[in-house]
């Protein structure tokens, strides 16, 4: 009953969202700068050093420009967005689609697909792209899972504790998989064998968010459970914790968060 309540609580908040307000290129900008700065552990090879030392992700966010439909992809190291997309998210959607997209990225998930692609067909022409998919995409995981539906969850997944470590409202991020198919031209075009329902979508976006939530109000990293999405390649989970924003956090949870007490 209580997850029915939550997912109810969000249908009903995402007719609130889907009227927040188009977002802008600007917003774009501000978004990109917002999901790179958290998500430099993850960015392996797409992350370089400052002269001080500070890791800072390079993944740009781009627009796609007008193509008809509104989408967003991942693709050698970029993520994009199309205008018709943009202009229908508020800030918080627009920062859970690029923090899904940027998710893809650092996880590894097209070099991964390349790399099932070339096994299932040897001698195949797209092995001559391998290198490009190499050098704009950090090493998969080893428990990356095969089922591209499963990928795609992780990348929600991901891309939501993204969105909120940056400040961004994840209940708000999480009601778009529920409202963008009837707001969004060509939303609905993704096919079953390639990404999840929308129900299951919300399903895991609603879980996700609740968890962020709990874990920030229990001054604990508001991170993923499972090992494939920690940012096992850079810092350890003590180092990431110095860097969570409490204010942040506080903001992606639309409440105060308890007095941190010292140890």
């Amino acid at each position: 009953m209580a997850m029915r309540a939550r997912l109810l609580l969000t249908l009903l908040s995402a007719g609130l969202v889907a009227t927040a307000g188009a977002a802008t290129q600007q917003d774009l900008a501000r978004v990109e700068a917002d999901l790179r700065r958290v998500a430099a552990p993850w960015c392996g090879r797409l992350a370089e050093l400052d002269a001080q030392g500070r890791r800072h992700c390079t993944v740009p966010f781009e627009s796609f420009g007008s193509a008809g439909a509104g989408n967003a992809f991942a693709f050698l190291g970029k993520a994009n967005i199309t205008d018709e997309l943009l202009a229908t998210l508020s800030v918080d959607e627009l920062a859970a689609v690029m923090g899904h997209e940027l998710a893809h990225l650092v996880l590894g998930h097209g070099l991964f697909r390349m790399r099932q692609r070339l096994a299932a067909v040897p001698g195949a022409p797209d092995n001559q792209f391998l290198p490009l998919f190499e050098q704009s995409s950090v090493e998969p995981h080893s428990q990356t899972p095969a089922d591209p539906r499963a990928q795609e969850l992780d990348a929600d997944t991901l891309g939501l504790v993204f969105a909120g470590m940056a400040g961004h409202d994840v209940r708000h991020g999480a009601a778009l998989w529920r409202t963008a198919a009837r707001r969004v031209s060509g939303w609905a075009a993704h096919g079953s064998a390639t990404h999840p329902d929308t129900v299951r979508r919300l399903a895991n976006a609603t879980a996700v968010a609740d968890a962020f939530c709990r874990a920030a109000a229990a001054s604990r990293p508001p991170w993923p459970a499972a090992e494939r999405l920690l940012p096992a390649y850079e810092l350890s989970r003590d180092e990431a914790r110095q860097q969570l924003d409490r204010a942040a956090l506080a903001r992606a949870c639309g409440r105060a968060l308890p007095r941190k007490t010292a140890s």
